[in-house]
């Protein structure tokens, strides 16, 4: 039998909110790391026909830049969609027990909120609206179709 070339594909996507408070650390070579997990909420309907939800809690971790703007841009209730890589660990705890997690590993986070700038303008206002000459003059009430 052939051997299978599989594509290389490990890319998760999520949305939700950070569940817990950020605590930015550093690894003893100085690296910003922040874990933190997301709550992604889910609907289905049950036996009965009612609406139930569902909440799966993913743990993340962001190395670098990406911790930085976490501890920076997020906070605990923060609204994020969060882009990276599935990995698996595995370590021993202090009770000498063998543990593995699973978690995604963020390569993109965005936040959904928004934080105002200093002097607190709204995004939108530093664009400022055509002037009201270049709105067409010549449609009248016969104009429109209803």
């Amino acid at each position: 039998m052939a051997d299978l070339k599989l594509p290389r594909l490990n890319h998760f996507i999520v949305s939700g909110r950070i569940a817990n408070d950020i605590e930015l650390k550093y690894t003893p070579k100085g690296t910003p790391v922040v874990r933190f997990t997301i709550a992604n909420d889910r609907n289905y309907k049950d036996e009965s026909d009612q609406w139930q939800k569902v909440t799966s809690w993913i743990e993340c971790v962001a190395w670098s830049k990406w911790a930085e703007f976490v501890a920076n841009q997020a906070h605990k209730g923060s609204a994020v969609i969060v882009e990276g890589r599935i990995d698996t660990r595995n370590w021993t705890d202090n009770n000498n027990v063998n543990r593995k997690t699973t978690e995604v590993v963020v390569e993109m986070i965005q936040t959904l909120e928004w934080k105002p700038r200093e002097g607190g303008a709204a995004p939108d206002e530093d664009v400022p609206l055509p002037p009201e000459e270049s709105a067409p003059h010549n449609a009248t009430s016969d104009d429109v179709p209803f």
